[in-house]
């Protein structure tokens, strides 16, 4: 399948999509879902506590088992490995100060965590471009 997003993905991650009965969503996403990013240790759900908390538009381009890019329409169920993109290109030099490899984050969507990621890989927002 060829790969939907038009830029080199920016990092690489683990991301656990949460059940239903995990408080996530109650039909399971297809890929090149345009879930909302926000850094684990900023919960933009607590504005009273994180008053500087912001969700982002980094979406998952989520891989199958061997690398590639998973066709649009099967439901992810799990954890998979994912290419993430920054969308906001403006954003990007932000992101590069504070995403590591180790960092958790959540995916939201509608105001409701859906999944969790840890960064895996830097790629193009690493200090070589690797």
């Amino acid at each position: 399948m060829t790969d939907l997003y038009l830029t080199e993905p920016d990092f690489e991650a683990e991301i656990t999509i949460l059940t239903e009965e995990q408080r996530g969503r109650r039909a399971p996403p297809h890929n090149y879902i345009r879930w909302d990013f926000g850094y684990a240790e900023d919960n933009p759900l607590e504005r009273e506590r994180y008053l500087d908390a912001e969700i982002y538009m980094i979406w998952p381009n989520f891989l199958d088992t061997e690398g590639t890019p998973m066709q649009k329409g099967i439901p992810l169920v799990g954890t998979y490995k994912a290419r993430m993109h920054i969308l906001v290109r403006e954003m990007v030099c932000y992101h590069q100060k504070r995403i590591s490899v180790g960092l958790k984050f959540n995916c939201y969507e509608g105001g409701q965590i859906v999944a969790r990621g840890v960064v895996t890989e830097l790629r193009a927002i690493s200090p070589n471009g690797n």
